[in-house]
């Protein structure tokens, strides 16, 4: 091997080298970065309060709960639905849509005149949609009374019934005073 090539390699090899080390350094500053960034400050959200009864809604989406009103949550310690497999007693259950499907749509429409509130079909079906999604939860709680067992579907289906007239009314309510 003559000295010019000899040169020639060696320079290549300290080229290799010096754009190694500049990638090496240009990752350390960016670990560094990322260090820094992660050790920032970080916010701890340790509590959250919600006060509905004090909001102002222009807009409603979402679910309408029946049954529970806000002294209600305040007194819950642990406000879950136990998941039931399957309807509670079906034939409540299959009341209860039919009551649902058939009589609840001409009292909303009251409710509507009543409070001069009009609501679109589509809206309308998924107010209905969502209480009948509620049901099954309304019917196991229903199911802890201490009732005789051949009363238990009477009281249940009379229970469910005035919860969902009386969510419905005072959900009517709060849009008139929104």
């Amino acid at each position: 091997m003559d000295y010019h090539m000899m040169s020639y390699y060696i320079h290549q090899l300290q080229q290799q080298v010096q754009q190694q080390s500049q990638q090496i350094n240009s990752l350390e500053n960016r670990i560094q970065q990322l260090e820094q960034q992660q050790t920032g400050p970080k916010t701890n959200i340790e509590k959250l309060e919600y006060h509905f009864d004090q909001l102002k809604i222009e807009r409603l989406d979402g679910s309408l709960h029946i049954g529970v009103t806000p002294e209600d949550l305040q007194q819950m310690e642990d406000f879950s639905i136990p998941q039931a497999t399957g309807s509670p007693m079906p034939s409540v259950h299959q009341t209860l849509e039919h009551y649902v499907n058939q009589d609840l749509p001409p009292y909303i429409q009251s409710l509507e005149e009543q409070f001069q509130y009009p609501l679109d079909e589509s809206y309308r079906q998924t107010l209905l949609k969502d209480l009948k999604q509620q049901l099954t939860s309304r019917i196991a709680h229903y199911q802890q009374a201490k009732v005789p067992p051949d009363q238990m579907p009477q009281h249940i289906l009379s229970n469910v019934q005035q919860e969902l007239q009386t969510g419905l009314r005072r959900w009517f309510e709060n849009q008139q005073k929104g």
